[in-house]
C-alpha cells in the first residue's frame, strides 16, 4: 500500500509540474492579446471602484453585509492604518505607541476574522447573526480609521517644514528667473 501512495503522489506531483508548465505557456501567448488586456482592464478598474467606494462607508455599515465582504473590509481597515504607521514612522514623526496599537488590532482582527468565518455558516433564513459581533467589527474598523488619520496628521506636521523651505526655495527662484528674463529683455535691441 506505501508503495502505491507513493507512486500516487509522484505521479500527482508530475502532473502538476507538467500542468502549470502548459497554463504558463497558453498564459504567455494570450497576455498580450487585447482581449485580455481589455478583461484585466475592466477587473482593474471595478476593483479601484470598489475599493474607493469601500472607503467611503461608515465603519457600521462596513461591518454588515455578507462575512466576507467585512472581513475584506476589516482587513482593509487594519493595513491601512498599519501603513499610515510605517510611513510616519519612516518620516520620522511622532508616532508613540502607534505600531502597538496597530499589533494589537491585527489580533483583535485574526479573531473577529474568525469568528467571521465561522458566522457565514450560518443559515441567512435563522436570523441569527450576532449584532455584537457586527458591532465589534465597526468599533475596530473605527479604531483602525482613528489610527490611520493620526499616523497621517503626525506625517504631514513633521512634513511641513519641509514643504514651507521648498515652496519659498521655488517662489525665490522663480523671482530669480524673472528677473533674469527682464533684465535680459532690457539690454536686448529690439
Amino acid at each position: 500500500m506505501t508503495v502505491f501512495t507513493i507512486l500516487a503522489v509522484a505521479a500527482a506531483g508530475i502532473a502538476f509540474v507538467v500542468g502549470r508548465r502548459m497554463v504558463r505557456r497558453r498564459w504567455h501567448g494570450v497576455r498580450d492579446h487585447v482581449a485580455t488586456k481589455s478583461v484585466l482592464a475592466t477587473v482593474a478598474v471595478v476593483d479601484g471602484w470598489r475599493e474607493r467606494s469601500g472607503a467611503k462607508m461608515t465603519p457600521h455599515a462596513a461591518s454588515h453585509g455578507t462575512a466576507a465582504r467585512t472581513r475584506r473590509r476589516l482587513w482593509s481597515a487594519i493595513d491601512d492604518a498599519e501603513a499610515a504607521v510605517k510611513h510616519a514612522d519612516e518620516t520620522h514623526a511622532p508616532v508613540a505607541e502607534l505600531p502597538a496599537v496597530c499589533r494589537s488590532l491585527r489580533s483583535v482582527a485574526v479573531q473577529l476574522d474568525a469568528m467571521l468565518r465561522l458566522e457565514r455558516r450560518l443559515p441567512l433564513s435563522s436570523g441569527a447573526r450576532p449584532d455584537a459581533l457586527r458591532s465589534q467589527v465597526a468599533d475596530v474598523i473605527t479604531a483602525a480609521r482613528d489610527v490611520q488619520s493620526a499616523a497621517l496628521g503626525a506625517s504631514s506636521d513633521a512634513n511641513q517644514p519641509r514643504v514651507t523651505s521648498l515652496v519659498r526655495e521655488a517662489r525665490h527662484e522663480v523671482e530669480l528667473v524673472a528677473a533674469a528674463v527682464a533684465r535680459m529683455r532690457s539690454i536686448s535691441p529690439t
